[in-house]
């Protein structure tokens, strides 16, 4: 229901307009002067305040600019009796929506008041827009060649539609967020906003302000009273990224919301409702973190209603290539790189190495590699310091094991010298190091 403060300092006109307000399903509240709206605006979030221009103490302009420094997304519509073109002027230069002279008919109020939020529908068809068309991009990077990812699909086309928790499941940049927006969008809840927190990014106290809001004066430094994104999220979805991150405090509020849907902002003691489908996503294991005390067993099955698994990019081999040309594809679009294939080499090395930063190593490595890259293909030049070089027992690469920096580094240097035939210049080149810089280095490991 959308909330409206009305701010006027004649009494009968402040109620005959919530009067007809709460007749026309608004919610109201009403403030005598400029600085009791303040008060208000500080306490609460509101849609529209409808304000007169001339009061005692803080007039209609100078409260429109504390307004809108407080609370940016509150539309303002100021009222007078003595309108003239320059304080209208004034008033929407400040960012007011409009401008009414009194006396006014109700049937027009209700025409401004329509316009207003049908503005603020379109604002948030905007952004949703803009989301999607992004999402749709990440959405597209769900590679699933692999039967192991069919599966991942076909339990988020079964669980897109129930109203149930999904719990998503997988080592660091598997794709767990792409996961969830893909639920979303395919989901009835897909004309609504897509909200994600990360609940490990977070303090204690700051995670339950970020989620559940406060009002002002909750704790030190809550100026004003600010929305959480539960209430952000209504009508659509929350994912709590790294639910096993959360503080066991944190762990207790959310459970209580999960089964009733009812919340208080910090600092406050009336109970708010908001409907929202909960995904929630996890790179621990949360049975072990059960079993540990870390983790509360009653929170666990409320999340866990539907499970989806994503297995790592070194179980699912056959899906490297397609994201590779994905990434490879992306990339040369965005940065004007004519750039289409890797040597077979690359290839190869891709196929056997083990992923340990997943989906999202093989994205950044891409990128890396059309940064540096000096020709119209992806050689063993472009690739990473990590990539260069493969032990010979089981393919292991260099940097996997327990190797310190700087000798992963000598390793590197050597073996690029050594396959040049000794050629400073060459090696040089390759390494991407001045000649000054080289001759130090192989003096450092006794080679003059």
């Amino acid at each position: 229901m959308p909330n409206i403060l009305v701010v006027d300092d004649e009494k009968n006109m402040r109620r005959s307009l919530s009067i007809a307000l709460e007749e026309w399903g608004y919610r109201t509240s009403e403030a005598s002067s400029g600085k009791e709206a303040l008060d208000f605006v500080t306490r609460d979030v509101y849609d529209v305040m409808l304000t007169d221009l001339v009061m005692e103490g803080m007039g209609g302009i100078e409260l429109l600019r504390k307004v809108k420094e407080l609370s940016p997304v509150t539309e303002v519509i100021l009222m007078s009796a003595h309108g003239t073109i320059s304080k209208a002027v004034k008033a929407m230069q400040l960012g007011a929506f409009n401008f009414i002279v009194k006396p006014f008919s109700m049937d027009h109020l209700q025409v401004i008041l329509k316009n207003v939020f049908n503005q603020m529908d379109l604002k948030q068809t905007i952004k949703h827009l803009k989301a999607v068309i992004a999402d749709h991009y990440l959405y597209d990077d769900i590679v699933t060649v692999s039967d192991s990812m069919r599966d991942v699909m076909h339990k988020v086309t079964l669980y897109a539609d129930r109203v149930v928790p999904v719990l998503v499941q997988g080592e660091s940049g598997v794709g767990k967020e792409l996961v969830a927006i893909a639920i979303h969008h395919l989901g009835n809840r897909k004309d609504g906003p897509f909200v994600p927190i990360n609940c490990g990014a977070f303090p204690d106290t700051l995670l339950d302000s970020e989620l559940f809001g406060h009002c002002k004066g909750a704790f030190t430094g809550a100026t004003i009273t600010k929305r959480g994104l539960i209430e952000e999220a209504d009508g659509g979805t929350l994912l709590l990224d790294e639910i096993g991150e959360a503080p066991p405090a944190f762990q207790v509020r959310l459970l209580r919301f999960l089964d009733n849907g009812l919340f208080r902002r910090i600092g406050e003691v009336e109970e708010r409702k908001s409907d929202v489908r909960i995904i929630a996503s996890t790179n621990r294991d949360l049975r072990k973190d059960i079993r540990n005390g870390k983790f509360r067993e009653d929170l666990f099955y409320r999340l866990s209603v539907a499970e989806i698994y994503i297995p790592p990019l070194r179980e699912r081999r056959e899906d490297i290539s397609d994201l590779t040309q994905r990434f490879l594809d992306n990339y040369s679009k965005r940065m004007g790189k004519p750039i289409y294939h890797l040597h077979p080499t690359v290839y190869r090395l891709f196929q056997d190495y083990s992923w340990p930063g997943n989906v999202r190593e093989l994205e950044n490595t891409i990128e890396h590699a059309l940064i540096v890259t000096k020709t119209n293909e992806i050689n063993m030049d472009d690739l990473p310091l990590k990539f260069f070089n493969m032990q010979e027992n089981g393919n292991e690469m260099i940097g996997e094991g327990d190797l310190p920096l700087a000798e992963v580094e000598k390793k590197y240097i050597l073996s690029v010298y050594h396959k040049t035939g000794g050629n400073k210049k060459r090696a040089s080149e390759i390494l991407k190091l001045s000649r000054t810089t080289l001759i130090s280095r192989l003096k450092s490991y006794g080679i003059a």
